[in-house]
C-alpha cells in the first residue's frame, strides 16, 4: 500500500466526533478508501465477519457508539456518507485491506469464472461456491472484487474463501493440474445424470457470450441445466450456483 496512506490509526485519531468532510484526517481516509485494494464495509455484518476471519482492519468509520476496535472513528452520519454509496447508512464503514493469495491448486472443488462482468453475478457466485464446498475460486477478468455491489452480493461468503485473480498464463497452469473440469452449455449432458465427484472444476463464463474459446479447451465436459416452457437460459449467477450444488448435494440426503 501507499507509505501516504499506510498509517497507524490508534495514534492518530481520537475519540472526539468529527463533523466536517474538509476535517484532514477524514479527506485522507476517503483517499484511502478509493485504493482499488481497500474494501468499504458497510454493513455491520461484514464487518464482524472481516474481524471474525482476521482481515486486516484499516479504519472503522461510524456514527454510532458500538464498539467495533479499539481504533474506531466517530464521525457525524453526513461524514459517514462520504464513505458510502446507500441512501440510508447502517452506522459503519470499515475500510479493509483486499487479502492477496498466491496462486495455488485447489484443495478440492473449485470455480472459475470467465470474464463475468456484472458485480452481482460474481458475488452471487462467490456466495454460492462457499455454500457448495468450492473454496478456491479463479477469476479471470471478471468484475472488481472491491466494488460494493460485489462485496454486498457476497454477504460476507468472501471472507470463507480463497480467491485469486488470474491472467492469460491460468489456462497452462490449471491444465497441469489434471482436473476434471465442466462447462454450462445447452448442448450438453443434463448435470443432474452427472455422477457427484471431487476435484471437479467449474467455469461460468460471461453474462453476454458465455465460456470464451481459451477455457473451452480446458474443459473436459459439456454440461446442461434442463429447461421447461421454452426457456434457453438462466442468469449466470443462478446457473453456477445451481450446478455447484447439484455437484455437491445431488443424489445426497443431506442435512445442515
Amino acid at each position: 500500500m501507499d507509505n501516504k496512506f499506510d498509517f497507524n490509526v490508534r495514534n492518530m485519531y481520537n475519540r472526539l466526533m468529527l463533523t466536517s468532510v474538509h476535517n484532514e484526517k477524514i479527506k485522507n481516509l476517503r483517499k484511502l478508501s478509493l485504493q482499488k485494494n481497500v474494501l468499504a464495509l458497510d454493513n455491520p455484518k461484514l464487518v464482524q465477519e472481516a474481524l471474525q476471519n482476521k482481515w486486516e482492519i484499516l479504519a472503522v468509520i461510524k456514527s454510532v457508539y458500538n464498539r467495533f476496535t479499539d481504533c474506531d472513528i466517530l464521525v457525524s452520519e453526513n461524514v459517514l456518507k462520504q464513505f458510502t454509496n446507500v441512501k440510508t447508512t447502517q452506522g459503519v464503514v470499515a475500510l479493509v485491506k483486499l487479502k492477496h493469495y498466491e496462486l495455488k491448486p485447489p484443495d478440492d472443488n473449485f470455480l472459475i469464472l470467465d470474464n463475468v462482468q456484472d458485480p452481482g453475478n460474481v458475488g452471487t457466485l462467490i456466495r454460492s461456491a462457499v455454500g457448495a464446498n468450492f473454496l478456491d475460486i479463479y477469476l479471470y477478468k471478471c468484475a472488481s472484487l472491491a466494488l460494493d455491489k460485489t462485496v454486498r452480493s457476497t454477504m460476507g461468503a468472501l471472507f470463507k474463501c480463497r480467491f485469486y485473480e488470474v491472467d492469460d498464463n491460468f489456462v497452462e497452469i490449471a491444465r497441469k493440474w489434471n482436473k476434471t473440469i465442466l462447462i454450462a452449455d445447452m448442448g450438453g449432458e443434463s448435470i443432474y445424470n452427472l455422477d457427484a465427484q471431487q476435484n471437479v472444476g467449474v467455469i461460468v463464463g460471461n453474462e453476454g457470450h458465455g465460456v470464451s474459446k481459451m477455457f473451452r479447451e480446458l474443459a473436459c465436459k459439456t454440461v446442461s441445466i434442463p429447461m421447461q416452457n421454452g426457456l434457453e437460459s438462466l442468469n449466470a449467477g443462478v446457473s453456477g450456483s445451481i450446478i455447484m450444488y447439484q455437484i455437491t448435494y445431488g443424489g445426497k440426503n443431506v442435512r445442515s
